[in-house]
């Protein structure tokens, strides 16, 4: 694992024109298979489940998700035994590359409908899930848990100089609730890739109360919080042309590619509100790179990086 992640600072007339400096915290250069946030919101549920010896860490996930893949692969290289429970009974492991992949890499694919999936938080779903599969640890979709938010923790402690933005792409809540209870003085904007993400500020409070923060506290610390629900693109895995461009444009520029999923939803809103001049002159801006580069497969055609 290449911790802590390398952090490159991007040059772009926008920025300079509008004196801001922008860094890219590689953390999709952490691990070539389980990389960004997700070996963060990893690693400390693979530590819990090795202490509890449990047989088989299990999970949830949709057809391409970023979570489920790099939860098989972590399956593979630590020698964990990993079950996906994926949702839609009319998929198959052949359906598309991400399945294949995590099934190449040992995960047990389970595949339910969308009302049994559903069922997820519940308990006594859970409870049916341990009798149906045994001594199982049991990991959130996206790693949404407490060992998931203390994982993604550590990544402020990693940046080593003064920054007052700091933005993250958001499908649960979790990398974002981890870098707010990390108590660095940042404003964290969390750009939601769903459609109608208000939601996610409630999940970042339930995330943030799991690792022990009052609510009294959370309510000051949502002070230094800004999400953005306006650079979904059209929804979960959604894009348009604007989109695509953008990421095309990125990649032309700066060599680095994005995702249409998570990262090239959050480097817009960057170079969106600093067009709008929502960012302060001479502020330092770090962007995290939550890899998920898997998740480009069925729009590589598109692309001109692959």
């Amino acid at each position: 694992m290449k911790i802590p992640s390398p952090i490159l600072e991007l040059s772009a007339p926008l920025y300079s024109e509008n004196e801001v400096k922008v860094f890219l915290k590689r953390d999709d250069l952490i691990h070539s298979d389980i990389s960004g946030n997700k070996w963060r919101k990893l690693k400390f549920n693979v530590e819990k489940f090795k202490s509890g010896r449990f047989e088989h860490l299990l999970t949830f996930g949709g057809a391409f998700s970023n979570h489920i893949a790099a939860t098989a692969a972590v399956g593979k290289e630590l020698g964990v035994s990993t079950i996906g429970v994926i949702r839609g009974d009319e998929l198959r492991i052949d359906s598309n590359s991400t399945l294949m992949e995590a099934n190449r890499n040992g995960m047990k694919l389970v595949f339910t409908s969308r009302e049994e999936y559903d069922l997820k938080e519940e308990k006594y779903y859970q409870e049916e899930l341990r009798d149906r599969h045994g001594h199982i640890w049991i990991v959130p979709e996206g790693g949404a848990n407490f060992y998931g938010t203390l994982g993604c923790q550590e990544i402020c402690k990693e940046i080593e100089f003064d920054f007052q933005h700091l933005f993250v792409a958001s499908g649960t809540g979790t990398t974002a609730a981890g870098l707010l209870a990390s108590n660095h003085k940042a404003v964290i904007h969390s750009v939601s890739v769903l459609k109608k993400g208000s939601f996610l500020n409630d999940n970042i409070v339930d995330r943030m109360q799991e690792v022990g923060w009052a609510k009294e506290d959370i309510v000051d610390k949502m002070n230094s919080f800004e999400l953005l629900e306006d650079y979904h693109f059209g929804g979960y895995a959604k894009y348009n042309q604007l989109l695509i461009t953008f990421m095309n444009n990125f990649y032309e520029e700066h060599k680095i590619a994005l995702d249409h999923v998570y990262t090239a939803k959050m480097m817009y809103a960057v170079n969106d509100q600093i067009l709008q001049g929502k960012i302060e002159n001479g502020s330092s801006i770090v962007a995290l790179h939550t890899g998920g580069l898997q998740g480009n497969h069925s729009i590589e055609d598109l692309l001109v990086f692959k």
